[in-house]
């Protein structure tokens, strides 16, 4: 029998129903919610047994008003059969700081990026990760600016801030990133050193 998403979503019906809590059809695009504490057994067999062998990413998304707060969201591929599956699991209370996800790496390499980002952005935890850590934002950064409740235009920081943050007399919970220092980049604020014939990002002439 040839694998389909449809199929593929039968299968795991039938296989974990105890690890299925939702399916939904949009589009011809299928979803599987999975019980968080079945995501690496049904990964798993979707990976061995399905061949959906290419994670396309790792991604998730924050419902604040919403327990459990976030979907942490597996894009699957299976090249071999031309078809695609999207996994989803729900974790976080409302105001948890690092709910936890057993990582995927174990089954797709590929996922420790993603993951590591999911962490940076979202602050979502993977467990049994080899390499969990920031990505995008300063190590120091103790905030997560994917999640709906981090401030639009970010955190107001005082001049200079290039770089990043700066050191505050109270700690507005954003880290301790320092100012920057001799050894670092110039900042030409006063633009002395800017070519006339060409302004920066200007094609040449």
């Amino acid at each position: 029998m040839a694998i389909t998403a449809a199929s593929t979503v039968e299968t795991i019906r039938e296989k974990f129903p105890q690890a299925v809590l939702e399916t939904s059809d949009f589009r011809d695009e299928h979803t599987l919610v999975l019980a968080v504490e079945h995501l690496l057994t049904v990964c798993k067999y979707i990976q061995k047994n399905l061949q959906y062998d290419f994670l396309e990413t790792v991604t998730a998304v924050d419902w604040p008003e919403r327990t459990p707060r976030f979907d942490v969201v597996y894009q699957l591929l299976s090249m071999q059969n031309q078809c695609f599956v999207r996994v989803k699991v729900r974790v976080g209370q409302r105001r948890e700081a690092h709910p936890a996800v057993p990582t995927v790496t174990g089954i797709w390499p590929g996922a420790n990026w993603y993951e590591r980002e999911v962490y940076d952005l979202f602050g979502i935890t993977f467990t049994g990760h080899p390499d969990l850590r920031r990505l995008l934002m300063p190590s120091d950064w103790t905030t997560h600016p994917l999640r709906k409740d981090y401030p639009l235009a970010g955190f107001d920081l005082p001049e200079p801030h290039w770089g990043g943050q700066v050191p505050y007399t109270a700690d507005p919970g954003v880290g301790s990133q320092t100012l920057r220092t001799p050894d670092g980049r110039e900042l030409n604020e006063g633009r002395t050193n800017v070519n006339p014939n060409q302004e920066p990002g200007t094609a040449k002439r």
